[in-house]
C-alpha cells in the first residue's frame, strides 16, 4: 500500500491532506491503487469535489481490463485452444507460448481455473508499465 493508501486507511484523514498527496502521486502510483484494490477506500475520503481525478481514471482502467477480460474469452473459446487444452499441460504450454505469448500468464490461470479480478489488473498494469512484478505480488 502507498503513502495514500496508508493515510486514507488511518483513523481520521483530513480529505485535503489526501488531495495533497494524490496531486504529489505520478499516474503509476495511482494505477498500484487501483491494481492492488484500495482506490475506493482512497476515493471514498476525498473531498467530493475532488474525487473526479480517481474516478475518471479508475474507469478507463476498468475499461481496459474489461477489453482484455473480453480478449480472454474470445480466445479460451477457440477451438484451437479447446484442443490444447485438453492435452497434456506440457502440450498446452507450448501452445500457450507459440501463440499467445502475451497473454500466458493468464491463459495458464484459466487453465488451472484459478483466474481472479486481480489478476487481470495486475495484468492491465504490467501492459501499460512493462513491469515484472516490482510492485504487485
Amino acid at each position: 500500500m502507498n503513502r495514500a493508501g496508508k493515510y486514507a486507511s488511518s483513523e481520521n484523514p483530513d480529505s485535503l491532506e489526501l488531495l495533497k498527496i494524490i496531486y504529489e502521486l505520478t499516474e503509476k502510483d495511482r494505477m498500484i491503487m487501483w491494481s492492488e484494490g484500495y482506490i475506493d477506500v482512497v476515493i471514498e475520503k476525498l473531498p467530493d469535489y475532488a474525487k473526479d481525478i480517481l474516478l475518471n481514471k479508475k474507469e478507463k482502467w476498468e475499461d481496459t481490463k474489461e477489453f482484455y477480460k473480453i480478449k480472454l474469452k474470445e480466445i479460451t473459446g477457440t477451438e484451437e485452444y479447446k484442443a490444447a487444452a485438453a492435452k497434456t499441460r506440457k502440450e498446452f504450454a507450448m501452445f500457450v507460448i507459440e501463440k499467445y505469448q502475451p497473454f500466458q500468464g493468464l491463459l495458464f490461470s484459466q487453465y488451472d481455473g484459478n483466474i481472479k479480478d486481480s489478476d487481470l489488473r495486475k495484468f492491465v498494469y504490467r501492459k501499460r508499465f512493462g513491469s515484472k512484478k516490482k510492485y504487485l505480488g
